[in-house]
């Protein structure tokens, strides 16, 4: 019962997160699924690819929450959209390869060494201007959106996040609309959820059992826990984002990623 009550709490904050910020949660996700299963009779090395796999089953949903309701303000870069994507699952496809091959621990390092950068990032950022969010969409060339698609999806299979931490910073560098930029990702956030749920099915395929709630590398009370609650939440989150200033968006952002780094350290530490 008490594990159960976790993973519904964590849907909340998950999919109040994916809308509010773009992202798919899977930075609270991961830590989470990895205690648990820690706890368990599961091979060390299982241990985070569980966690990555079973955070992208979320991820489908609640980032597909919080795109539906962004779309209803038109806040979707639709005209970039497909070669955003195109990149992005390519760069997802060879990213969840390499990730099969890479130990625990590493996938752990490299998990908070780019939230850390992710957060210097947010705290150091120049102050929006208005000019920035009332401008019209910069025109960026196809190879240019494909690339960038990528190196989303590519980072992103190593950390088990929808990407937002890269999608947000990176449409923002090239001039789109902060909000745009955030309702863009949630989008880009299907895609690779959607990948990195069936590539986690396909490689844990022989290595769990349904018997033991698993699916492939997917553990089954965790996805359905938090995937019901996030899915209510995220419209929460969407309101929210509307409301508050960007800069304040930003601050709430870095101080979720901080906390989640801070524990993430510290598992690493007493292991």
């Amino acid at each position: 019962m008490d594990m159960i009550l976790l993973f519904l709490f964590v849907g909340c904050v998950t999919g109040f997160f994916a809308g509010l910020l773009g992202i798919g949660g899977g930075a609270i996700i991961v830590p989470v699924v990895m205690y648990v299963v820690s706890q368990q009779a599961i091979p060390t090395d299982m241990v985070m690819k569980i966690a990555l796999s079973t955070s992208f089953f979320v991820i489908i949903f609640s980032t597909a929450s919080s795109a539906y309701s962004h779309n209803k303000h038109s806040a979707i870069l639709w005209d970039q959209f497909p070669f955003l994507a195109t990149g992005t699952l390519i760069g997802m496809f060879v990213g969840t390869f390499f990730v099969q091959k890479i130990s625990n621990t590493i996938l752990q390092i490299v998990f908070c060494i780019f939230m850390i950068y992710t957060i210097y990032g947010l705290l150091t950022k120049k102050k929006e201007t208005e000019r920035i969010e009332n401008v019209k969409d910069p025109l960026i060339s196809k190879p240019a959106l494909i690339s960038g698609g990528s190196l989303i999806g590519f980072i992103s299979s190593f950390i088990g996040i929808a990407g937002g931490t890269i999608t947000i910073p990176l449409l923002s560098h090239w001039g789109f609309n902060t909000r745009k930029c955030i309702a863009t990702s949630s989008m880009i956030g299907v895609i690779i959820a959607s990948i990195g749920t069936i590539m986690g099915i396909i490689y844990g395929w022989d290595q769990t059992t349904i018997n033991d709630y698993y699916l492939g590398f997917i553990y089954l009370p965790a996805f359905i826990g938090i995937s019901i609650t996030s899915i209510l939440f995220a419209p929460v989150g969407v309101k929210v984002a509307y409301r508050l200033p960007i800069p304040r968006v930003r601050q709430i952002f870095a101080l979720f990623l901080f906390l989640v780094v801070i524990k993430m350290m510290y598992t690493l530490i007493m292991e």
